[in-house]
């Protein structure tokens, strides 16, 4: 018989009665099975999580299973898993797909489980993260298990050798585009920075948001690459493309983040999940790290609200509605995304954590390089804006298609921006 919602609520409650009413250790007490597969897509992330997942363990007597699938295949095997296969017990989610996942009931809905816990209070996480991961009606199907932010990584080698400063937080866009022109050498195969076309995260959304456009409207209804202020942010970013980024091919064959670990780049725009990569590069004592230049569209020379943007993201610990132990299930993600296991994932320098105030162990948690403009941007330095989404987010990755023309010959920016405005709004029409 199947067990509703309300139900297992019930039982998670009694369970907790008399165990601090922690999800943190209970649930597990009481398992219905001897382990838990769980499933990510980065493998720079497995060893901690595991770490995470196996103290826990030492708690609950449930053995847990942390498994690496590549971006692609990760998909591949979750909708697979929908459609009569087996999904993992506890996964990540993503913008990008949750609304579809949790539309089909493919992810347990977390309700009631919450209102049980005292380890999870939705309140202390950003709210535009929490909200990814609920339906309209506000249930929750995932709760939040990082959050990250954009920074602008530097080469100091190459700006020494050129006699520049390094930048700073007084850097705008035309004084990135300065910079980067003068250390544009081609011919030595150097690169003032690198940004491709899968780098909209980290690369031209935040110009946009910074010079006042938008990528999507507020109700996820209209596409904003047609917008006046989204077509000058772009022709701004197409003059970076022109007189300081590597070949568009260079790019997308080698990738950003190698021509930029290999010393061809001397700028990159990354975001924090790079970080545990980066910092394993002998070469880290030869980087840095700002913050994002800003638009001065007061000419005060100093960054105004909504003027330094950094596009954030957060991914979500969800479980699946077809899980054998769907209280067990959940007590894995309770521990996961309380303040002792976020402090956890901080400390272990795995990522920046959605757990308000727990991030400060992850800034400390190298001595290698400072990460201090992550965090400065997250508090307050920045106006963080949410990752552009909409129910199926098709639109993003036909974008990154589509502004390879750009890319190749930016003369072409304004007709490829407004061709995508039109196709994104009927594709935005159809979800």
């Amino acid at each position: 018989m199947k067990m509703s919602n309300t139900s297992r609520g019930i039982m998670l409650a009694a369970m907790l009665t008399g165990i601090a009413c922690s999800a943190v250790t209970a649930g597990a007490a009481e398992a219905k099975i001897s382990s838990l597969n769980v499933k990510v897509w980065d493998s720079k992330q497995q060893e901690g999580i595991q770490t995470i997942c196996d103290e826990w363990s030492e708690t609950s007597g449930v053995k847990v299973n942390v498994e690496v699938v590549d971006w692609d295949n990760y998909w591949t095997l979750l909708e697979a898993g929908a459609f009569g296969g087996e999904m993992p017990d506890v996964f990540w989610m993503h913008s990008n797909y949750s609304q579809k996942y949790m539309e089909n009931d493919l992810l347990l809905k977390l309700d009631d489980y919450i209102a049980a816990d005292d380890a999870i209070d939705l309140n202390n996480y950003y709210q535009d993260i929490v909200k990814l991961y609920q339906t309209e009606d506000g249930s929750t199907y995932a709760v939040p298990k990082d959050y990250d932010t954009i920074a602008l990584w530097y080469n100091k080698t190459m700006f020494d050798e050129a006699g520049l400063e390094y930048p700073d937080n007084t850097w705008t866009w035309e004084k990135m585009h300065e910079v980067g022109t003068i250390l544009n050498k081609p011919e030595q195969d150097q690169y003032g920075m690198v940004g491709n076309t899968d780098a909209n995260q980290e690369g031209y959304y935040n110009i946009i948001y910074s010079y006042g456009g938008y990528v999507i409207n507020d109700d996820h209804t209209k596409s904003g690459y047609d917008d006046p202020k989204t077509l000058e942010a772009m022709e701004m970013y197409a003059q970076l493309i022109k007189d300081c980024m590597a070949p568009q091919s260079t790019m997308a064959e080698t990738g950003n983040a190698n021509l930029f670990l290999g010393n061809s780049a001397a700028m990159g725009m990354f975001g924090s999940w790079y970080v545990s990569s980066f910092t394993e590069m002998d070469d880290i004592v030869n980087w840095g790290i700002a913050e994002l230049p800003f638009h001065d569209a007061n000419g005060n020379g100093q960054a105004d609200e909504g003027e330094r943007v950094s596009i954030y993201n957060g991914l979500g610990w969800a479980a699946s509605s077809a899980t054998k132990d769907p209280e067990t299930a959940y007590s894995l993600i309770s521990y996961l995304c309380s303040e002792q296991g976020q402090t956890r994932q901080a400390e272990l320098g795995i990522t920046m954590s959605a757990y308000n105030g727990t991030s400060d162990a992850w800034k400390n948690s190298t001595d290698a390089i400072d990460l201090s403009p992550y965090l400065d941007e997250a508090n307050g330095d920045a106006t963080l804006v949410i990752m552009p989404y909409s129910r199926s987010t098709i639109w993003a990755e036909d974008a990154k298609q589509a502004f390879v023309a750009a890319w190749q010959d930016t003369t072409q920016m304004e007709s490829v921006c407004l061709a995508l405005a039109e196709t994104m709004n009927q594709q935005l029409a159809e979800e």
